[in-house]
């Protein structure tokens, strides 16, 4: 076959996450019908929208080799955020995005930080990529926040499907790496 392969699992310090898919409806629905997580994804999401959007990633996962993981922690086994790497394209280039999502509950614990650090890891390490992106829109503060601290550097603002003008960060191999 010859193309890197994301592994199915991950752990962070916190967290453990596995190959998102639709086994994972009961934990992803209800953060993505909360109006808050709605607010920054382009709206709330009924349990069939997810259901068809969890079936939609697990194909990623078969076509590209990677892809979003369902994060639970690892004390409680909750689930507590779904995130990981992607193919968009923006602005007219593909590209490969980093996203992510936190439970409102958990928000200000550092929990997309963490997930953000082990998708690094996975787009620099297994699969060998020189760089990948984050977006957002220009006034999700906590996102952009987590796109610095993550080694992001801000690029450019442009308009994003039907969402309008977005905010695109890049953070390139070796930039903010320890040994980088």
């Amino acid at each position: 076959m010859g193309r890197a392969l994301a592994p199915e699992v991950v752990t962070t310090a916190r967290m453990r996450g596995e190959r998102l898919g639709p086994r994972h409806l009961d934990a992803v629905a209800p953060m993505l019908a909360d109006p808050r997580v709605g607010a920054t994804m382009g709206g709330v999401l009924d349990r069939e929208q997810v259901a068809e959007q969890l079936a939609e990633l697990d194909g990623k996962w078969e076509r590209d080799g990677f892809g979003y993981y369902m994060w639970f922690e690892t004390a409680t086994g909750a689930p507590v955020a779904r995130g990981g790497l992607s193919r968009a394209e923006f602005d007219g280039r593909p590209e490969v995005e980093l996203g992510w999502l936190v439970t409102p509950a958990r928000w200000g614990e550092g929990l997309g930080t963490e997930v953000g650090a082990a998708a690094v890891e996975v787009a620099f390490g297994p699969l060998g990529l020189d760089d990948v992106v984050a977006f957002t829109l220009p006034d999700n503060v906590g996102s952009r926040r987590v796109m610095e601290k993550l080694g992001f550097v801000y690029e450019k603002t442009a308009p994003y499907k039907i969402y309008g003008d977005h905010v695109l960060y890049r953070r390139r191999r070796g930039a903010g790496d320890a040994a980088g």
